[in-house]
């Protein structure tokens, strides 16, 4: 397979799996590269970019945070001294022993779990929270997937919860998505969709909320045509 244009197609999950395992099990210079996909310098630059953005358009100060699609754990260190908890998801089990091992903090967990298949009451930090993250991992869900987890969303969200997330989408007018298609620049066959803007807009309409704004991001480290980054903030 290969680019596909248009076509709500879906990318198979366990494959996506093992391709962030097999990443997390690679040298880099920089932890931070396995899961921005960038040498060590861009992805210094482009977390460091995300965090002032968030501080800029939310105030974690005592707030419960958790970012479902954690990775190694990288917004741990940024938030550990400033929010009342952190709780970080992810279905790697490469990646979460990265974070287990990199970000030690007492107010910070980790854990495997699916975003698709939330256990409440297995969860390490209690919910509701205040604060949700999606960094770059709504891409790597199928359609029928993205609803449940907005649902598990709503369901541990508090009633005041904000969403901070950054997603590259298409630029084109429609969507774009990658299956199974081989990238040299990762060296591996990659699989994600690349929604629209105004699809995302729809996702997140499915949540307790009321309030959108989304805004161009990383403008000068991304040298792709046909798609780009975008940071929305829900609440």
């Amino acid at each position: 397979m290969s680019r596909l244009y248009g076509d709500k197609e879906d990318i198979n999950s366990e494959k996506v799996k093992d391709f962030f395992n097999k990443r997390a099990n690679k040298e880099f210079d920089s932890d931070l590269s396995i899961v921005l996909f960038q040498d060590k310098e861009n992805s210094e630059q482009r977390h460091i970019e995300e965090k002032k953005l968030l501080f800029e358009n939310i105030d974690v100060s005592g707030k419960k945070v958790i970012e479902i699609g954690c990775g190694i754990g990288r917004w741990a260190e940024a938030l550990h001294d400033k929010c009342e908890s952190f709780l970080g998801l992810d279905f790697s089990e490469d990646l979460i022993e990265i974070a287990n091992k990199s970000q030690k903090y007492d107010n910070c967990k980790f854990q495997v779990m699916s975003a698709t298949d939330i256990k409440v009451d297995e969860l390490l930090i209690e919910p509701p929270f205040d604060v949700i993250i999606f960094s770059g991992f709504l891409m790597y869900i199928n359609d029928d997937d993205i609803g449940i987890v907005m649902d598990e969303v709503n369901n541990i969200g508090s009633e005041n919860m904000k969403i901070f997330a950054m997603e590259p989408i298409s630029c084109l007018e429609t969507r774009l998505t990658l299956k199974d298609f081989y990238s040299e620049g990762l060296e591996s066959d990659y699989n994600a969709i690349y929604r629209t803007e105004d699809e995302y807009f729809e996702v997140f309409e499915k949540l307790n909320c009321d309030k959108i704004f989304a805004d161009d991001i990383f403008k000068d480290l991304s040298d792709h045509t046909e798609t780009q980054y975008k940071y929305f903030i829900v609440e």
